[in-house]
């Protein structure tokens, strides 16, 4: 092996596996005709001539950098659409934090070896958990970064004309930054129903004392493995839809088929006795005699009103997604033959 073909073998060794050979006989190509340019046909180029040259060309791993798609884990494409999900979500995982160290101080006081403990945990946590958000976001964005939905985005931006301020909104372009919430907040909401229940409590003060009792109960949590199904199917879904540049009559009668699907479970789990914890017995027991049975009436009259608000809001949604089947227009750059 000579001293081209080192060159050539060391700079593919920093490229990546899919275009390397390519690249590799690229590169060989374009130094054999600056070596020819330089002798002007007078015979094969000595090892000084080829040295000078490659030391002129550049560096192995600087030369492989120019053929690289990603040099960084997150550009300026998706940037400002991250930056608003990151103080969204730090938002609210303040706020749940928030409310548990309100829970741990009623029990533990504002004094004490506990209180300092309760503090430093709360602390710890908060920081854990906001590690722990920030990291997904990343790897969410830096999937999409990399995937043909960051390439759409720049398109437009290339392509934007002012013209298009004059014309109504395309409906069936795809609201990426809708299916980027979606991804990040039902992962946030499988991740705490499965990690952290223990935080969805009811509480009140009695005689100075901290009483809870879970909202949930098992008879709820049986449901969580499906709970998990529809939320993961979200994800995925939703995912799909970021490499797409617009909706097409397939695609929207999936996102009916999961609408559906969704308020379907929703339906079957508010309908299920003994889901939520709050009822006469358990609000006796915690203490709670005079108004247990209002307060039971009112919270078996939640689950209703939750029913109807799924089933109007899902019914419309449902109604306005087949409306933009049946009015889809192809767009397709090919004339039609009639």
């Amino acid at each position: 092996m000579n001293l081209l073909d080192r060159y050539v073998a060391e700079v593919g060794k920093h490229l990546p596996r899919k275009n390397r050979e390519d690249i590799e006989a690229e590169i060989r190509s374009t130094l054999e005709d600056m070596l020819d340019e330089r002798t002007q046909g007078e015979g094969p180029a000595d090892e000084a001539a080829v040295m000078v040259l490659l030391k002129e060309y550049g560096s192995p791993r600087e030369v492989a950098d120019k053929y690289k798609t990603h040099q960084y884990l997150l550009g300026p494409r998706l940037f400002p659409i991250f930056e608003m999900v990151v103080k969204i979500v730090f938002a609210v995982v303040a706020a749940v934090s928030l409310i548990g160290l309100g829970i741990g101080i009623s029990k533990t006081g504002l004094t004490g070896p506990e209180f300092a403990s309760t503090l430093t945990e709360w602390l710890g946590g908060l920081f854990t958990g906001l590690i722990s958000a920030f990291g997904n976001i990343v790897l969410v964005f830096a999937i999409i970064e990399r995937t043909q939905a960051a390439n759409e985005l720049e398109k437009d931006f290339k392509e934007w004309n002012p013209k298009e301020l004059q014309s109504e909104p395309d409906p069936d372009k795809i609201d990426m930054p809708d299916h980027i919430a979606t991804i990040i907040f039902t992962a946030l909401g499988l991740v705490f129903l499965n990690l952290y229940p223990d935080l969805l409590v009811f509480g009140y003060f009695k005689n100075t004392n901290w009483v809870a009792f879970p909202l949930l109960t098992d008879a709820f949590f049986r449901f969580l493995p499906w709970i998990n199904i529809m939320g993961l199917l979200q994800i995925v879904f939703s995912g799909l839809m970021l490499s797409q540049r617009d909706w097409t009559p397939v695609t929207r009668l999936v996102a009916i088929g999961v609408d559906i699907a969704s308020m379907v479970l929703t339906i079957v789990i508010l309908r299920t006795p003994g889901v939520f914890g709050i009822n006469p017995g358990s609000l006796t027991a915690a203490g709670i005699t005079e108004a247990a049975d209002t307060l039971s009436r009112m919270f078996n009259v939640i689950p209703t009103i939750i029913i109807v608000i799924v089933v109007v809001t899902t019914a419309a949604k449902v109604g306005k997604t087949l409306l933009r089947v049946f009015n889809y227009k192809s767009k397709s750059p090919y004339p039609v033959s009639k």
